[in-house]
């Protein structure tokens, strides 16, 4: 935050010689544009076969746009734009109650036996936070009202970049036994064996969340541009993000059934056990996104 807020003061401080600060409407051919976005509501339209998980979203950005305007006539103008900025987009993901049980193998147990294994799963909770550097590019269609306001609506394209992700505030509680039918379905939930009984799950055994390198979505606004003094202006938009592409690659295919490979948590005497993270099981995690967009605008 701190070094984009020196690349727009060293922008502006360099662009003000050339222009001489002497504009008194803002009208200039050329715009830089300090925004941020706030995210309102949620930010991702989510899709999975597991119908235990609950999903809540949100996301924010900022980033510096640079305009051109190339066509005007009268009160009508057109410009094309193109940004740079980071953005970052956090799911709350939550299994409320989940019941399984999966055929495991000799591996996932401590005397070498097969044996049928049933999850308990409650309260699992995980957040996922993806960081992206993120590119619009976008034309606007732009009326002047008066000679201090005027309107405008935008339409692009938005790419973005993944720079990092995570997972935090893992947590959730698990009660697991195994029952052999080779002696008699014999239960056992000892939890010195297996990792069998009660226990609660934390970040120390899971899986980072696969996100996709690049995403895509369509960029549609509108917004209000008021001059403030000279070749300063501030504009406020309404912008919506319609994804074109997931955000996170799905890991996990959900069938009728889990299977050791599939199953939100997992054991084997080597590993131990194993927690999954509950964005693998999305089928589908577009951006859908409303946010409010504050922008200071420099024109020359």
């Amino acid at each position: 935050m701190k070094t984009l807020g020196k690349v727009i003061y060293t922008a502006v401080a360099m662009l003000a010689p050339i222009c001489g600060m002497a504009q008194t409407t803002g009208e200039g051919k050329y715009s830089v544009k300090a925004y941020a976005n706030i995210g309102m509501g949620d930010a991702m339209s989510v899709e999975s076969a597991l119908s235990a998980l609950d999903a809540s979203s949100s996301t924010s950005d900022f980033g510096i746009d640079f305009g051109w305007r190339f066509w005007q006539a009268g009160r009508h103008s057109l410009s094309a734009n193109i940004g740079l900025g980071l953005n970052s987009v956090s799911a709350k993901l939550s299994v409320p109650q989940l019941n399984y049980s999966y055929a495991a193998s000799s591996t996932a147990d401590m005397d070498g036996e097969s044996y049928l294994r049933h999850t308990e799963l409650s309260d699992v909770r995980q957040k996922a936070t993806v960081s992206r550097f993120i590119l619009p590019v976008y034309a606007s269609y732009n009326y002047k009202c008066v000679s201090w306001l005027s309107i405008h609506a935008d339409l692009g394209l938005k790419l973005g970049f993944k720079t990092s992700s995570k997972l935090s505030d893992v947590s959730g509680n698990a009660y697991c036994y195994g029952v052999y039918p080779q002696y008699d379905n014999l239960m056992i939930d000892a939890d010195y064996m297996n990792d069998f009984g009660t226990r609660e799950l934390n970040g120390d055994n899971i899986a980072e969340p696969e996100v996709s390198a690049m995403t895509a979505s369509l960029l549609v606004g509108a917004g209000v541009k008021f001059n403030i003094y000279g070749p300063l202006s501030a504009d406020v938009s309404l912008l919506y993000d319609a994804g074109l592409s997931n955000l996170y690659k799905e890991q996990t295919e959900v069938g009728k059934t889990f299977t050791a490979e599939t199953a939100p948590l997992t054991y084997t005497v080597k590993d131990g056990s194993q927690l999954k993270s509950l964005t693998d099981y999305l089928s589908s995690s577009k951006l859908s996104n409303v946010s409010l967009k504050l922008s200071l605008i420099y024109s020359f």
